[in-house]
């Protein structure tokens, strides 16, 4: 991506680097990312906005549950799952018609969180208001079982086979380990401080997981189920993103408005980044050369380029982004800028704003089919 921002005023070689952009982003999963639309679940609103991203303008509003925090789209591009946090409802919408498959109450709190397991047969949310992981049948918005966790879960993380998850609980002190075969927790990680958020390798073989007390992640070894190291970071770490591949991964540290790199061959943070204010989510380029940092007090994006860790481009949007989502063609970036009621879109070509779509009232969470 570098040399494309580079090559932009040359014509040809822009063109070729195009192609091999694109060529990456197939390799790591365009489908899977969605090049089609984005779905916004927009908290205030009670509702999703479904925005078509040839014309990038809303093409349909779908009525769900109060609260809508979260959105995850089923790795067959067949369901949406929303998560309300008001009604404690999992909604889930068939896909791209629109319609309702189910309600299920009682299955998720503030926070809540969707992943899906191997073939996309069931859909596993995390209910911070009891406790529990809620796991449904995708298709019949049943619910087959519940699996107690620690207090008030929010985050879950799933391995690359689908077989397994991992649920920080911060007022617990634990990480839950799941067989997602059984449904059943086949163990707590040995953590000693509060855990914020977790992360999977892409190899599955180590769990980050941060802690915002400690300002600090552990490495687990997800085999041994054992803690191999504690790194310090920044203040408040609360986001954790790897890069393609999994030789590094990125630490967002919202007290000190920074990002930490932590190189997983020797476990060790090899560069500290100043981002913009209040840094609230990140997603990196298939290519894996730029990662893309909202800045929730900033109003802004800051672009790292990961060949030199270093800002070297900050983006306005609109007011107090929070989350951000790229393309699975490597083309755009889509910001929800919760006070403004829009979602900003980014051209990652040229590094700009190219339009606000107004949509329901804080959008929050998003999802590209």
């Amino acid at each position: 991506m570098t040399a494309v921002r580079h090559a932009v005023s040359i014509g040809i070689e822009a063109l070729a680097l195009l192609l091999v952009v694109r060529e990456v982003a197939l390799a790591h999963g365009t489908g899977m990312r969605g090049t089609q639309a984005l779905y916004v679940a927009n908290e205030g609103s009670d509702t999703v906005s479904a925005i078509d991203l040839a014309s990038m303008k809303v093409t349909g509003v779908i009525a769900v549950g109060a609260g809508p925090q979260h959105i995850a789209v089923s790795p067959d591009r067949q369901y949406a799952v929303v998560t309300c946090s008001r009604s404690a409802e999992v909604w889930i919408l068939a896909l791209p018609a629109h319609t309702v498959v189910a309600a299920v109450s009682n299955a998720t709190g503030p926070g809540g969180q969707t992943v899906f397991g191997a073939a996309a047969t069931y859909a596993y949310v995390t209910n911070s208001q009891y406790g529990r992981v809620t796991v449904i049948e995708t298709a019949v918005g049943k619910k087959v079982a519940m699996i107690p966790v620690g207090e008030a879960p929010t985050q879950i993380s799933i391995s690359p086979d689908g077989g397994r998850a991992y649920v920080p609980s911060e007022r617990s002190h634990t990480v839950a380990a799941l067989n997602l075969s059984l449904n059943v927790v086949a163990g707590e990680l040995p953590i000693a401080v509060r855990p914020s958020a977790v992360e999977i390798s892409p190899d599955g073989k180590y769990l980050l997981v941060a802690s915002a007390v400690s300002n600090s992640v552990t490495v687990i070894d997800t085999t041994t189920q054992q803690s191999l190291r504690r790194i310090p970071v920044g203040d408040d770490p609360h986001h954790v993103v790897f890069g393609p591949g999994g030789a590094f991964a990125y630490v967002l540290n919202r007290g000190s408005d920074s990002l930490s790199v932590i190189q997983m061959a020797n476990q060790q943070v090899v560069a500290t980044i100043p981002v913009g204010k209040e840094p609230s989510d990140a997603d990196i380029t298939p290519s894996g050369h730029y990662i893309y940092v909202t800045n929730t007090g900033g109003g802004d994006v800051s672009v790292i380029s990961t060949q030199t860790s270093a800002v070297v481009g900050t983006i306005p949007v609109g007011a107090r982004p929070h989350n951000i989502v790229i393309s699975g063609d490597g083309r755009y970036a889509f910001v929800a800028n919760t006070g403004s009621d829009d979602i900003s879109v980014i051209n990652l070509l040229s590094q700009t704003t190219v339009g606000r779509v107004p949509v329901g009232k804080r959008p929050l969470g998003m999802a590209l089919w």
